[in-house]
């Protein structure tokens, strides 16, 4: 079965009331895929940094603790499973702080190294 361009959903500020159902458009697989590309190389990148930029970032504590645990593991070395889970932890952590911000974290360390996704 395809799946449907629009779904169905409620006014944000009556969610379980009388509200009008509205159409919300959804994204497309190819959209989160791309999305998901793009937080896995922010991830990646922000562990390659150097410590001198990456310190100059501005990262709310929990991705600068989630990194910093990265960092750990890359240097302790032969943890290739814990770094794995870190990594995917970091990912976590950085598509819950929010389209703006993750834009802007992406033009801080793209200015730094460059990101391939």
């Amino acid at each position: 079965m395809a799946r449907k361009k629009f779904q169905w959903s409620r006014d944000d500020e009556d969610p379980e009331g009388e509200g009008e159902f509205h159409f919300t458009p959804r994204s497309s697989w190819s959209d989160q895929n791309n999305t998901n590309k793009r937080i896995v190389a922010l991830a990646k990148g922000l562990v390659k940094l150097r410590a001198a930029n990456y310190g100059e970032l501005d990262l709310s504590d929990e991705v600068r603790v989630a990194v910093d645990e990265a960092k750990r593991l890359k240097t302790k070395g032969n943890v290739k499973g814990g770094m794995r889970r870190q990594m995917l932890m970091v990912a976590t952590v950085l598509r819950a702080e929010g389209e703006e911000v993750l834009d802007r974290i992406v033009e801080e360390v793209e200015r730094l190294i460059p990101l391939h996704y």
